[in-house]
Parts: C-alpha cells; structure tokens; sequence
C-alpha cells in the first residue's frame, strides 16, 4: 500500500510540473517572476543543485500530504474519486492561501508575489486534484461501487 502511496505522489508531481506548469508558464509565471524581480532584496532566483532538490522534496512532501488527506477523507467523501479530490484539494488549497496571506501581511515587500503565488496556486491544486481524482483508485488498487 505505502509504495503504491509514493507511486501515487510522483504521478501527481509529474503532472503538477508538467500539465499544470504548461499552464501556469502562459498565466501566471511571468507576473509571479516580475514580481520577484521588483523585489530582488527579498528573493533569491539564483539555484544550485541543492536549493532545486530541497524545492522539490518541499513540493513532494506538499502533494503527498495533500494526497494522504484525500485517503483519510474519501471513505466520508460523496460522490465519485474526481468530486472527492476537488472537495478535498480545495481544502487544502484553501489552507494554503491562508498560510500565503499570512506571511503577504508580515513581510514589507509589495503583495503581489503571494497574490500571483495563490492564483498559481488554483491552477496546481486543480490540475493535480483532476489527476487525482483520475488515478487514485487504479494506482491504490482499490474498487468503488
């Protein structure tokens, strides 16, 4: 069960940076790095190997998470596995525009890059809650009625 969970969580990483970054580099990148760019003081956009790998861990441990509630909830969830993920990834999504908020209004710097960063936000966590919705039983080997 746990390695179908982690065949799971790298399906839905790969179709975050694939499926929903084709999107997100059409709507939102350019104004998400224009305003990192206007910002430059607060921002690092330089990576090395290491800041590109703990970025990804961070975002695995994101979707997996995310991925976990969603098999915790989807006993309880009405509705088929594509209305259970939305319920549920929007959720989360929900508490991870709270969080961004949070720090928009502790930081000095202008707010756009956490507006930008919650718009992207929909686009990933709707992109990704389709694929989860669309894969979760096949992969977890699991049959509903």
């Amino acid at each position: 069960m746990l390695l179908r969970f982690l065949v799971l969580v790298v399906l839905l990483n790969i179709v975050r940076y694939v499926v929903a970054g084709f999107v997100e580099q059409m709507l939102i990148l350019p104004h998400l790095f224009g305003a990192m760019a206007d910002s430059q003081e607060y921002f690092r956009t330089e990576f090395e190997t290491v800041d590109w790998v703990t970025s990804y861990l961070y975002n695995f441990a994101m979707w997996a998470v995310t991925a976990w509630v969603f098999h915790l909830l989807r006993p309880l969830l009405k509705g088929g596995d594509v209305a259970a993920s939305f319920k549920t990834f929007g959720v989360m999504w929900l508490m991870f525009a709270a969080v961004s908020a949070i720090y928009m209004n502790h930081y000095s710097h202008p707010p756009d890059f956490y507006l930008w960063n919650i718009a992207d936000a929909v686009i990933a966590f709707g992109t990704v809650a389709l694929a989860n919705g669309l894969l979760y039983s096949r992969v977890m080997g699991l049959k509903r009625g």
